[in-house]
């Protein structure tokens, strides 16, 4: 019973560092809109990095957790109430906080990308008018030869 106990108070221990990564996360995601709406680029990329941070720690925390996840069903069934309750709770926070991290990054991404397609447009007037003034200055010329020689 004490390996039990053990293993109960491990994984609450490792769902309450899972809750507090997501935590950050969530708040530098949030952080994240700001950066993003402004177009501060150099401040959204160290904040990426910040983020980048908080996700390795998540990738070692699910690999500690996995072992909880191969068994969970009887894991989970051979746990008193109180403490399914209180696994039930981080893990319900957890879950809450990706899908509102996830929401933030969708409009966050579908953001970026109407100012690329801005940006791309832009670009393709800026070539266009390059190729006409290239042109107009070309036929000038040919023109001009041609007036010359006459």
């Amino acid at each position: 019973m004490a390996e039990q106990t053990l293993n109960e108070s491990r994984l609450i221990e490792l769902l309450t560092h899972q809750r507090s990564l997501y935590r950050k996360l969530k708040m530098l995601a949030e952080r994240q809109q700001a950066l993003v709406t402004r177009d501060d680029t150099e401040a959204l990329l160290k904040l990426l990095a910040e983020r980048q941070k908080l996700v390795d720690g998540l990738v070692k925390l699910n690999e500690q957790i996995a072992p909880y996840r191969q068994q969970w069903s009887s894991f989970f069934g051979a746990l008193s109430t109180e403490k399914r309750d209180e696994i039930s709770d981080l893990l319900e926070e957890v879950n809450a906080s990706l899908g509102a991290i996830l929401k933030n990054d969708a409009r966050d991404t579908a953001v970026m990308n109407v100012r690329r397609e801005r940006v791309s447009t832009d670009i393709g007037h800026v070539d266009g008018g390059r190729r006409a003034t290239a042109a107009y200055v070309g036929q000038r010329s040919g023109n001009s030869l041609t007036d010359a020689k006459a």
